[in-house]
């Protein structure tokens, strides 16, 4: 049994299920329960999880020693079951190592993304890839070959639903952090608007909103409207985010937004990158990624229409 180690955000989950669904017999998914309800509700209830809540992924008071309730997982398998385990993870976190060698003890363990995380961290590390030297790995990329999974298998399950024009256009807008927030909502809801195409704004229950985009033309979805308001759009434009990877995932054309990070990293079988001649090229993101700060020089909304089909 395979079983795949991914403790942190939305969208690093949905990369790793894109995975799972291909095998769901032989692959577990272990991440934090935040995400399982998204995630079963997407696949119909064909993914087999585990809730991995560690202490040491959340934004606030983290916990770097403590297992918190991921602990429950060590009594869950027999020590026979967990010599039959392969825990994979792809995002070199030593952090990650530490905890799964605590929980899963006996197991063999896949652990790979070493390098890119360190030059995520440091931009020394980066170098070679900020200079374009060497590409990027793309993580959906990285987790078939650790899984053993054919990224061309992976790829036919992102075949893009053949919704009609009158189907509208989903616009989402949130982001964890303002920097990674595209602030020409409004302007490209114009532009959209004069080619007689209709809209959808969508915002997740705290995000910020945008300028000139006020409470009352946004939608704030729980998992069930989400998961429908993408099924049904024509296309769905958005950030690097986790709506993103979950658009894309239930088969919607996705149009991706970047400006702080290299979106070829996290780009999702057959979605479209739209970024800024200023965004990077390695792993590295720019200083004010973790930030509120509102940035400049993102693609233009005549650049986003371009790739819509008129």
């Amino acid at each position: 049994m395979k079983v795949l180690f991914e403790p942190w955000n939305l969208g690093d989950a949905i990369i790793a299920a894109s995975i799972a669904r291909q095998d769901p017999d032989r692959i577990l998914l272990a991440c934090n329960s935040r995400w399982h309800e998204v995630l079963q509700r997407a696949t119909e209830g064909s993914l087999k999880m585990l809730p991995l809540d560690l202490p040491y992924v959340w934004r606030h008071n983290k916990k770097f020693f403590s297992l918190g309730d991921a602990a429950s997982l060590k009594d869950q398998f027999s020590p026979v079951q967990r010599e039959q385990m392969e825990i994979i993870s792809i995002r070199g976190d030593l952090r990650d190592w530490i905890a799964a060698q605590r929980i899963f003890s006996g197991a063999t363990f896949s652990f790979t993304g070493w390098r890119p995380f360190l030059a995520r961290k440091l931009s020394n590390f980066d170098r070679p890839f900020a200079s374009g030297e060497q590409p990027v790995r793309n993580r959906y990329r990285a987790w078939a070959d650790a899984a053993g999974i054919s990224y061309d298998q992976l790829e036919n399950r992102y075949v893009h639903n053949e919704n009609n024009s009158s189907a509208p256009i989903v616009i989402h807008i949130g982001a964890q952090w303002r920097s990674k927030q595209y602030p020409h909502v409004a302007e490209l809801v114009e532009v959209i608007h004069g080619f007689g195409m209709r809209t959808e704004i969508l915002a997740g229950p705290h995000d910020p909103l945008p300028e000139r985009i006020t409470e009352i033309s946004v939608k704030r979805p729980g998992w069930h409207g989400l998961i429908a308001y993408f099924r049904q759009a024509r296309c769905v434009i958005c950030n690097d985010s986790g709506p993103m990877h979950l658009a894309a995932f239930l088969g919607s054309k996705t149009l991706a937004l970047s400006r702080c990070s290299n979106i070829a990293e996290w780009l999702p079988p057959g979605g479209t990158s739209i970024s800024s001649p200023f965004a990077p090229l390695g792993y590295h993101p720019i200083k004010q990624y973790w930030s509120d700060h509102i940035l400049s020089d993102w693609p233009q909304p005549d650049a986003v229409i371009r790739h819509i089909t008129i």
